[in-house]
């Protein structure tokens, strides 16, 4: 019998503990967002991060890069926007780069990128061949 305790004692320990992550995060704001869910890596600042992001790179049917001014200076935290054919989002990163790798499937999408209030975009196709590489670069942009 003390051992049927015990082991219910211990069963609904475990599963008062198992639904405390969901408490928790039911008194966090729900925000509904209607950017789907995909896989990306973003990064490449430092050496090591950069080559990192060059090994995997093959892993990524899109793969972009951010730059500035004539010397090609890699940018972090510019905001990315793709949305599919008929306009609709599929992907929303506020602070990507240096570079951005994103898993998408195949399709024609619209790929936008802000730097300093200026916006350069691509209208790509992925397929089942190679991956595409998108270079996102703000020439002559002084800083404020």
């Amino acid at each position: 019998m003390k051992i049927h305790t015990t082991l219910t004692a211990v069963v609904i320990g475990a599963s008062l503990l198992a639904t405390l992550p969901v408490a928790a995060r039911a008194q966090e704001p729900v925000f509904a967002e209607t950017v789907a869910a995909t896989t990306y890596a973003n990064g490449g600042v430092g050496a090591g991060e950069e080559a990192t992001m060059r090994r995997m790179a093959k892993e990524f049917p899109l793969r972009m890069t951010f730059s500035e001014h004539k010397d090609g200076a890699f940018l972090a935290d510019v905001p990315v926007v793709i949305a599919d054919a008929r306009g609709n989002p599929v992907f929303d990163l506020p602070n990507a780069g240096p570079m951005l790798y994103v898993m998408l499937p195949n399709g024609k999408y619209k790929v936008s990128a802000r730097y300093k209030g200026l916006t350069e975009s691509h209208e790509i196709t992925l397929d089942s061949k190679d991956g595409k590489d998108l270079y996102f670069h703000w020439k002559g942009i002084t800083s404020r």
